[in-house]
């Protein structure tokens, strides 16, 4: 845990309360110290004028003090607009914010991570469906958590995966080679697709309902809100 009175942060916003009358609580995720939450106090006055500028997606470079993990802001700055994201495309966006808040440690930096998040919103932003960058996405957050998948290797014998046999995946262990085939198995191939992160020939729903249960262990019986919102929507 970082133990410092003052910080100059560069961080994109994920979520924000209300606290107390007008003030903001904002989570986010920085370059220097990760997960972060700040108090703006004053956002929400009619006199502010970050009022309608602090939302989700929105970079942000912050002055900060105090000594308890909830700091202040000093000072706020937008160096750039908030990316745009729209129809299943924010909803995307939201899931991965929800992610980052729940799974992330304070003050913990992953600045390869951050800067993968701002390349992810970019390309959320631009005309791509994006279920495949959040497939890729997901599994570097579970590479940086310390849970990252092995598609390279047989669990069993530590041998190279072959691309002409198949595998079925042991949660928290990896996969193994089988001799049958069945609809939640992989392919060697598609493993080996997969490590290289090229999806076009990859089983979408084996892939999904794979990085789902890895991130399910580590969420724990707490659903997410934007699933249920994704869910409320589709019907």
């Amino acid at each position: 845990m970082m133990n410092i009175d003052s910080l100059q942060l560069n961080a994109f916003i994920l979520h924000g309360r209300n606290y107390r009358d007008t003030s903001l609580i904002l989570d986010l995720l920085t370059l220097e110290a990760g997960r972060f939450s700040v108090v703006v106090r004053g956002a929400r006055s009619t006199r502010s004028r970050v009022r309608d500028r602090l939302q989700p997606f929105t970079p942000v470079m912050l002055g900060t003090v105090g000594r308890a993990d909830l700091k202040t802001a000093t000072a706020v700055d937008f160096p750039g607009r908030a990316f745009d994201l729209r129809g299943d495309r924010l909803l995307l966006g939201l899931y991965v914010n929800e992610l980052l808040y729940r799974l992330l440690g304070r003050h913990e930096p992953m600045k390869n991570l951050f800067n993968e998040y701002c390349q992810l919103l970019g390309k959320l932003e631009s005309d791509c469906q994006g279920v495949d960058e959040i497939r890729i996405f997901e599994l570097r957050l579970l590479e940086e958590l310390g849970y990252g998948i092995n598609f390279e290797f047989d669990a069993g014998t530590g041998s190279r995966i072959e691309g002409n046999l198949t595998y079925r995946y042991v949660l928290n262990e990896g996969f193994y080679r089988v001799e049958e085939t069945r609809s939640e198995f992989f392919s060697g191939k598609e493993l080996l697709a997969i490590a290289n992160r090229r999806l076009n020939n990859v089983d979408r729903n084996r892939l999904r309902n794979l990085t789902r249960s890895s991130l399910s262990v580590l969420l724990g019986d707490k659903p997410l809100k934007s699933r249920d919102l994704f869910r409320e929507i589709s019907r």
